[in-house]
C-alpha cells in the first residue's frame, strides 16, 4: 500500500473545536449546581403574627327580657292624695246608698232564681232593702253622667265617681232624680225609691250596679265595704 496517499483517521476529540465545546458544556453545568445550591440555602421568612388572618370571632349577643316599666305617680298636694284616696275602686271610703240590709247579694255570674220572672237569671248588682220613697244616696262624689227609664230596671241614675268607676242607681222615681251634669257630694241625696218591673215581685229595694273599666264587679267589694 502506497503509505503517501493513505489517510489517517484521527479520534474525534482531536479535532479543532471539541475541546472548547466540552469547556462550554462543564461551565454550564457547573453554573447551573451553583445557582440551585444557592437557591437551596436562601433562608424562609416566617410570617410575622401581623402577617397572619385571623377570623374575627362572633361578637356575645345577650338578650335581656324587655319588661313593661311600672310608672308610680304621686299627687303633688296633700288635698290631690285625698281626692286620689277616696275616689279610687276598691280603697278609699265609701257609705250605702241606702240600707245595711241586703235583699239579694251579687251572683258573681252564677244563676239565681227570679220570683217576678220565674226563671233563673244572673244577677249583677246588689239589692238594698228600703221603703218607697226612701232617699237615694251617692255612694261618693261625682258627676251625674245620665237618666233615664228603663223597662226592666225602672227609672236609673248613672254617676260617675272618677277612676273609671260607674254606679247604676236602678228603681227611683223620675221626678226625683237630679239633672244630667250635676255634681254631688258623698252621702247627698240623687233621689227617691220607686219602682224596679223586672223585681216587682219582691219587697221594695234599691239595685245597685258598678263597672270598673267597663267591666261588672262585686259592688260591696268596690265600694271596700266587702266585710
Amino acid at each position: 500500500m502506497d503509505i503517501e496517499f493513505q489517510r489517517i483517521r484521527r479520534p474525534f476529540w482531536t479535532k479543532p473545536g471539541v475541546y472548547a465545546a466540552v469547556l462550554l458544556c462543564l461551565t454550564a453545568v457547573g453554573l447551573g449546581s451553583y445557582a440551585a445550591m444557592r437557591k437551596s440555602l436562601t433562608p424562609v421568612e416566617v410570617p410575622t403574627q401581623s402577617d397572619v388572618f385571623t377570623p374575627p370571632e362572633e361578637p356575645l349577643q345577650v338578650i335581656v327580657p324587655q319588661t313593661q316599666p311600672i310608672l308610680l305617680t304621686e299627687p303633688t298636694t296633700k288635698a290631690e292624695a285625698t281626692t286620689a284616696a277616696d275616689n279610687l275602686p276598691f280603697t278609699g271610703s265609701f257609705c250605702l246608698p241606702m240600707s245595711t240590709e241586703i235583699l239579694k247579694d251579687y251572683s258573681d255570674g252564677e244563676m239565681v232564681f227570679s220570683q217576678t220572672m220565674n226563671d233563673w237569671r244572673i244577677h249583677n248588682g246588689i239589692d238594698f232593702t228600703g221603703q218607697s220613697g226612701s232617699e237615694v244616696r251617692a255612694v261618693q262624689r261625682g258627676t251625674v253622667k245620665a237618666v233615664y227609664d228603663d223597662e226592666l230596671w225602672g227609672t236609673v241614675v248613672e254617676i260617675d265617681h272618677g277612676n273609671e268607676m260607674i254606679v247604676k242607681y236602678c228603681g227611683l222615681t223620675k221626678p226625683s232624680t237630679l239633672p244630667v251634669g250635676t255634681e254631688v257630694r258623698k252621702g247627698q241625696a240623687i233621689g227617691e225609691l220607686g219602682e224596679i218591673p223586672v223585681e216587682a215581685a219582691e219587697e221594695p229595694h234599691l239595685h245597685v250596679e258598678i263597672t270598673v273599666n267597663g267591666k261588672t264587679v262585686d259592688p260591696l267589694a268596690a265600694m271596700n265595704r266587702a266585710e
